[in-house]
């Protein structure tokens, strides 16, 4: 968590290379452009290139990342749908953590996860 608004990737390059292991596996959106740099494990959608067409194995391959993409993008909206994610935070920062490792596990309960 932040103060203020802040793109997720500048919040990434913040703090994700320091405690992320090497051998964990990244699935971004074409807003991580540029994360492969620093972690070897991250997959990001092909872009078209500027006039002209993507490979048929390119699409798939998006296709393929969008799918798993899809699972947590869902999750994300479940965790939602408890009120005090999904508007500004006003509890003591201190807690943050504590209240959405709680939501996360409320969501995993529920799904059977």
């Amino acid at each position: 968590m932040s103060k203020g608004s802040i793109h997720d990737f500048k919040l990434y390059k913040d703090t994700c290379p320091y405690w992320l292991p090497d051998n964990a596996k990244l699935l971004a959106d074409s807003g991580y452009q540029g994360i492969a740099k620093l972690h070897e494990q991250s997959f990001t959608p092909f872009k078209k290139p500027h006039g002209g067409q993507l490979l048929e194995l390119c699409k798939q391959a998006n296709q393929y990342l969008a799918k798993f993409r899809i699972m947590v993008e869902h999750k994300i909206g479940l965790i939602k749908r408890f009120k005090i994610v999904a508007h500004k935070y006003r509890n003591r920062r201190q807690r943050y953590d504590l209240r959405m490792k709680l939501f996360a596990s409320i969501v995993n309960f529920e799904l059977g996860l």
